[in-house]
């Protein structure tokens, strides 16, 4: 699977609430403000706010949210999961190529597995992987990139802090009505936000990020209900035949993400075996 390219910060609500008053909203809310309360209480306003409101409006409602169903489709491969973007990120991707690699992050540890040619090394199904790992360190790399990049409560709050937005306007996404936002943003600001990551997780990180430029070109697509159905993302290397897209789905209702039974993770020499 293609690298992907964005940080992951948690964003606290106070921030988010600040941010939407700062950009306009006509709500009174101060730094206290419960964010389920703010969340409920701005959605279906996404079409009447400025496109910096709409999109710290929509992080609000993604952050009540807290889970949901993914997909990742880049150039070379296609990617189906769930992700937990709470205080303990978690994301689980499984590739639909003919290696069927998965990736499992789970707060700061990284595991990789694979289809039926994976248990037959050692008969185990995963791999903790380090990002120093003179093997599969860039592998890990592109999956912990994949999993800082999903996070939407980061998407939408870089866009509407740092991407300069504008308001495309009303598109149907899979048969959904939804506004669509566009923001440009100087890659260096999501650098300053991988502060959930280890020092050899964000240098894993950051060098995926520079090989796609330094800047990146963002378009979110967001429902009446203020939440993000679809974003599409590229660097200004690899221009639009880069583009990577994410779709959420089932809000709220993703399964528990966990790390692999400790009987199931293997030797990660094993599986650097699987990936050549």
């Amino acid at each position: 699977m293609r690298a992907l390219r964005l940080g992951a910060v948690v964003v606290t609500s106070a921030v988010l609430v600040a941010a939407l008053a700062a950009c306009g909203s006509s709500g009174k809310s101060d730094a206290g403000t419960d964010p389920k309360s703010a969340a409920d209480a701005i959605a279906g306003q996404v079409a009447d706010l400025d496109p910096k409101a709409a999109l710290a409006a929509s992080a609000l409602v993604m952050q009540k949210a807290g889970n949901g169903s993914i997909s990742v489709v880049t150039p070379e491969d296609t990617g189906t999961g769930a992700a937990d973007w709470r205080q303990k990120l978690a994301v689980d991707l499984s590739g639909q190529g003919s290696g069927g690699t998965k990736a499992r992050v789970v707060g700061d540890d990284l595991y990789l597995g694979g289809g039926p040619a994976t248990a037959a090394l050692g008969g185990k199904h995963w791999a903790r992987t380090d990002p120093k790992d003179p093997l599969l360190g860039p592998t890990a790399g592109v999956f912990l990139t994949t999993a800082q990049m999903v996070n939407p409560v980061l998407q939408l709050t870089v866009a509407a802090q740092a991407g300069k937005p504008t308001k495309v306007g009303p598109e149907t996404v899979d048969g959904v009505q939804t506004t669509h936002f566009h923001a440009v943003e100087d890659a260096a600001k999501l650098v300053e936000g991988l502060g959930a990551l280890s020092a050899d997780q964000r240098a894993a990180v950051q060098k995926t990020l520079a090989e796609d430029g330094k800047t990146l070109t963002v378009d979110l697509w967001i429902n009446a209900k203020q939440e993000l159905v679809q974003l599409k993302e590229y660097g200004d290397k690899g221009g639009e035949k880069s583009t990577v897209t994410v779709k959420y789905s089932g809000l709220g209702a993703a399964p528990k993400i966990e790390a692999p039974a400790a009987s199931d993770v293997g030797k990660a020499a094993d599986l650097a075996k699987l990936f050549n």
